[in-house]
């Protein structure tokens, strides 16, 4: 309270309990009437003034006395008051303002080393927040905060801190980790300034330190979702072009194969067959890292898909290791893609045996799980809160180092030896979970074991879908032929699509663009079956051809090629539920099958 505010109270206090006219007139007549009451005690009647002055002066005097002192009491119960409400205000300021103080450094702290003395001072909660009590927060650091850096971070550490003290005048600001009672590391960004003296020697270093694993956590994921941007948008630029060459490749192999005898050479060929799937595998598995991968979702129940993958795995496994299932009965049905799905199952198990070269368990889980807000927060999930299938695979093998916990689902990064493992097979099942709604999560522990939890979005339809017939048969007598219109602007992959099919006994007509098909179909309208790229030059692309086709012929089949499947979605929405989509480069088994179902739809 400043002197102005004081004056001021004091004055409307003094205006507010001035003495009163009538306070004192009836001060004094209750003393004079006592006086009086005291002569007639003594004489035995009352006196006047001029008979008896001195009771009556005295009464005015002790009357003034009387309403001086009540005047003054009463003034000061109410300064008292006052003074007593103030009080309470500036507690509750005070109160309010430690408050807001705690609030404001729950995740910074103040740190004072007196240079000269080699003392450190550091606030309340420092300790806190890295779970150490003040005695352990002691033990650990050991003399020095330099014993709790990350050792990636201690040499950067050092270095920023010894420039500062040679050079005061700059300031001091670093971002470093520390590490926790529980052994893992937090980031902290620290911000300081020295204190020097008249030759401009640091002798006191203090600032404060703040708590940024939630900020760095989040630039990781923002750092991880270019990425995937990135090779995505590589990915897709360079894949429709590179399964092209693939599917010439494997093409004109399978044509060559059906013409030689020679089993040495068939082998050859083979082998050459085989380098072009692995080709085209790494270019979905890019694809799928970047979530842009072709998904056909359906309902299938996780426990059968489970018990089919290990009827025939447990063959291939060493003796060594066991595999052993715990499968929840009334598990949720999921709706993913069970091609990917059990892609990424199977790699987990490869890479459990990888891990157990001496033996060891195997274990397959299964379980209905709710994830709510809190754990997505605690977490940091990219998942919608509610029903998750649960699918936990455990090894008892060598474990995962802490320090490449993070890295495992790079693309490319494998601690396994050259020509052991692409590095591809984990960042293509965390890519096809997300794009699946789901995530995964890695628990590991040196010298005991992993687990990998992958969580499915449980469906809410209950009905399972069935598995589809490896081979399908064509609704049509063997004496006629149907028409495929081919389309495709690369002449080397049209000229061999053209041989598989005229091979199987088809009528072709084939065309190097939309434009050029539509003027052929036109001429020849009997066409059955459209087989047709999807990006090609000119006006009409794949979707769009088969669109202004079927306005001709509603009924007409389509089957679209693409060495790109995000090309299907991007270039048009002409597709129906019936039609199928082949993604460079297939064989000639595939090509046959596709064809056969697109005839025998009804």
């Amino acid at each position: 309270m400043n002197d102005d505010s004081r004056n001021l109270t004091s004055k409307v206090d003094f205006a507010k309990h001035q003495i009163s006219v009538p306070r004192i007139v009836i001060c004094v007549l209750i003393s004079m009437a006592v006086l009086q009451c005291a002569v007639f005690l003594q004489h035995g009647k009352f006196g006047s003034p001029a008979e008896f002055p001195v009771p009556i002066v005295v009464g005015i005097v002790i009357g003034l006395v009387i309403a001086f002192v009540e005047h003054n009491v009463r003034a000061s119960h109410n300064r008292l008051h006052m003074e007593l409400a103030e009080k309470e205000k500036l507690y509750d300021t005070l109160k309010l303002s430690e408050e807001r103080f705690l609030l404001a450094t729950t995740r910074s702290f103040v740190w004072d080393w007196d240079i000269d003395k080699d003392t450190l001072y550091l606030s309340p909660g420092f300790a806190e927040s890295l779970g150490y009590s003040d005695a352990e927060l002691k033990l650990a650091m050991n003399g020095t905060t330099a014993n709790l850096v990350h050792p990636d971070d201690i040499e950067r550490y050092r270095q920023k801190l010894q420039a500062h003290l040679s050079n005061p005048s700059v300031g001091y600001i670093n971002e470093h980790r520390f590490r926790t009672k529980s052994g893992q590391y937090k980031w902290f960004l620290a911000i300081g300034q020295s204190v020097v003296d008249e030759t401009g020697r640091a002798i006191r270093f203090n600032g404060t330190t703040s708590d940024v694993s939630d900020r760095i956590d989040l630039e990781a994921k923002l750092n991880q979702i270019q990425k995937m941007e990135a090779i995505g948008t590589l990915t897709g630029g360079i894949a429709h072009d590179f399964n092209n060459l693939l599917a010439i490749i494997m093409g004109n192999l399978e044509l060559l194969n059906d013409e030689i005898k020679d089993p040495d050479h068939k082998q050859l060929i083979k082998n050459g067959m085989d380098a072009t799937q692995r080709g085209a595998e790494l270019t979905r598995n890019m694809l799928s890292f970047a979530r842009k991968s072709r998904l056909e979702p359906s309902v299938i129940d996780l426990n059968q898909l489970i018990l089919n993958l290990k009827s025939w795995t447990e063959r291939t496994l060493p003796a060594t290791i066991k595999i052993e299932t715990s499968l929840l009965a009334g598990l949720w049905p999921v709706d993913v893609d069970r091609s990917s799905t059990e892609s990424g199952l199977l790699n987990l198990i490869l890479n459990a045996r990888d891990a157990m070269p001496k033996g060891g368990n195997l274990t397959i889980e299964t379980s209905n799980v709710r994830v709510d807000e809190d754990y997505i927060e605690q977490r940091g999930e990219e998942i919608a809160p509610g029903r998750y299938v649960l699918l936990a695979v455990s090894d008892t093998g060598q474990g995962i180092a802490a320090e490449n916990l993070e890295n495992i689902f790079e693309p490319f990064f494998t601690t396994k030896p050259v020509g052991s493992g692409s590095g591809l097979g984990l960042s293509m099942l965390v890519g096809f979970m997300r794009q699946s709604g789901g995530t995964v999560r890695v628990y590991s522990e040196l010298d005991v074991g992993t687990t990998f939890k992958l969580y499915f979005p449980a469906c809410e339809h209950t009905e399972i879908v069935k598995t589809p017939s490896a081979s399908i048969s064509p609704k049509r007598k063997s004496d006629d032929r149907s028409t495929i219109l081919l389309v495709d602007d690369n002449i080397q992959a049209l000229t061999a699509y053209r041989s598989m099919l005229m091979k199987a006994g088809f009528d072709v007509v084939d065309a190097i663009s939309g434009d050029d098909a539509y003027a052929k179909f036109m001429e020849n309208p009997s066409v059955d079956l459209l087989l047709t790229d999807i990006v090609m030059p000119g006006d009409l692309q794949g979707t769009t051809l088969s669109n202004a086709l079927r306005k001709i012929k509603p009924d007409l089949r389509v089957i679209y090629i693409s060495g790109y499947a995000a090309e299907a979605t991007v270039h048009g929405n002409g597709l129906r539920a019936k039609d199928i989509r082949l993604m460079k480069p297939f064989g000639q088994t595939d090509l046959l099958r596709a064809i056969n179902k697109a005839l025998s739809s009804d």
